[in-house]
């Protein structure tokens, strides 16, 4: 059983990060939805597993990652994600913003992991590294890789 913690209160505590990885990944709100789900349900199920020798959010986004990447396998994935026009716009329409989601849209899945794991939902590299299976130098490597080639999208 988890040790002292609620699985309302991981869900309510992680839920928003969990979505907003699955969204920024996948480029797609109703399966970013539908993958946030799915981690729950597993996280419920393997709820009775954790033995709380890690901080509940790496245990929580490595089962998100496993989630993700079955549904990889599935061919989820296999064109760049576009733009989701269905989303409500910023009040303020940011050319710049723009630019930086069209070139993020471009990238790679495991680049557009990468970047969101670290620079968006703020884990550590060496945090991330452990979440994705990854060695922390490897890791790091794919990290610095991801922002080169966001970074060269920009600008073109």
């Amino acid at each position: 059983m988890m040790p002292n913690v609620e699985l309302e209160d991981v869900f309510r505590t992680h839920q928003r990060a969990v979505f907003s990885y699955f969204y920024r990944v996948c480029g797609n709100y109703h399966q970013a939805e539908e993958l946030t789900q799915e981690t729950f349900v597993r996280a419920c199920a393997a709820a009775v597993r954790y033995r709380g020798d890690g901080p509940i959010s790496h245990w929580l986004f490595a089962i998100a990652r496993r989630v993700l990447m079955q549904a990889s396998r599935r061919g989820l994935f296999e064109h760049p994600r576009e733009l989701d026009q269905n989303l409500p716009a910023p009040e303020v329409d940011h050319e710049g913003r723009m630019d930086l989601e069209r070139g993020f849209a471009l990238l790679e899945t495991i680049d557009r992991e990468a970047l969101v794991l670290v620079d968006l939902l703020g884990f550590p590299p060496a945090e991330a590294a452990e979440i994705t299976g990854i060695e922390d130098g490897a890791f790091r490597m794919r990290l610095h890789r991801a922002r080169r080639r966001l970074r060269d999208l920009l600008e073109e």
